[in-house]
């Protein structure tokens, strides 16, 4: 579960980055509405956070505009922060789903995060479940057969990630960019070290599902094939498929 912050403030932005990421979220920080748009066109967010005024514009006219092309009320929830009751009243008239106050308690604003998330929005359950394995969005608990097991939580976004998708391919982009964000930066294997402890760790609990390596393209969350190795998966090369062409020729000759 990744969330946007727009904010024109950066002390201010580093709080709120702070406060969400202790409760398990990953964050995304823009600065300008410019760079919020784009980012929001290219990835998705559960939830955006945003200041009332930004380098570059009104924040309540920005989501004016994009609730009005469905751009945003479709896939994102957004909370506008607001020093002016008149102003919080006036995001809410125009899409916004929550305007706080921005000297909101931590706590108060973890609680308005939650209790977002909890409303139903593009049929996204609260929990995802698969073959066994679940995953509770709100609280970030990972269950195997019932059992909580430990997880740091870039290990739990990415397998968040795959259990939004599971059975399908992720590509390996989207997964660094729902693990690491738009700006994190992380050493180039680092993303295939965390893959492989989650490995582990559904062996040890004998589970039937694997995390397998598609190469070249991603990862994708299935349950184990007996007949070939699960981590190794690949999809059929130019080479393959010629091989195959071949072969059908010489059956018809």
């Amino acid at each position: 579960m990744r969330h946007m912050v727009v904010h024109q403030d950066s002390n201010h932005s580093r709080k709120i980055v702070h406060v969400l990421e202790s409760s398990g979220y990953g964050v995304d920080y823009f600065n300008t509405l410019a760079e919020a748009g784009e980012a929001l066109r290219a990835n998705h967010y559960d939830l955006i956070l945003m200041g009332r005024t930004q380098l570059d514009g009104n924040s309540i006219e920005w989501v004016k505009r994009q609730t009005g092309r469905g751009q945003v009320a479709e896939s994102s929830f957004v909370i506008v922060m607001a020093e002016h009751s008149v102003d919080r009243i006036e995001a809410l008239e125009v899409g916004a789903d929550d305007s706080v106050s921005p000297d909101i308690n931590a706590r108060e604003l973890i609680a308005r995060v939650r209790a977002l998330l909890r409303r139903p929005h593009e049929c996204r359950p609260q929990c995802y479940e698969f073959f066994g394995l679940e995953l509770c969005r709100l609280t970030r608990e990972v269950r195997i057969g019932g059992v909580v097991i430990s997880m740091q939580r870039r290990e739990t976004a990415i397998l968040e990630s795959l259990m939004r998708r599971a059975g399908r391919v992720v590509p390996r982009a989207s997964l660094e960019h729902d693990v690491y964000g738009a700006w994190g930066g992380y050493c180039p294997n680092s993303l295939e070290v965390r893959i492989s402890r989650i490995r582990r760790q559904l062996l040890n609990f004998k589970t039937s599902l694997t995390i397998q390596t598609i190469r070249g393209v991603g990862y994708r969350l299935a349950p184990c094939d007996e007949n070939k190795a699960p981590s190794q998966t690949r999809l059929p090369s130019r080479t393959d498929r010629q091989r195959v062409s071949v072969s059908c020729c010489e059956n018809r000759s």
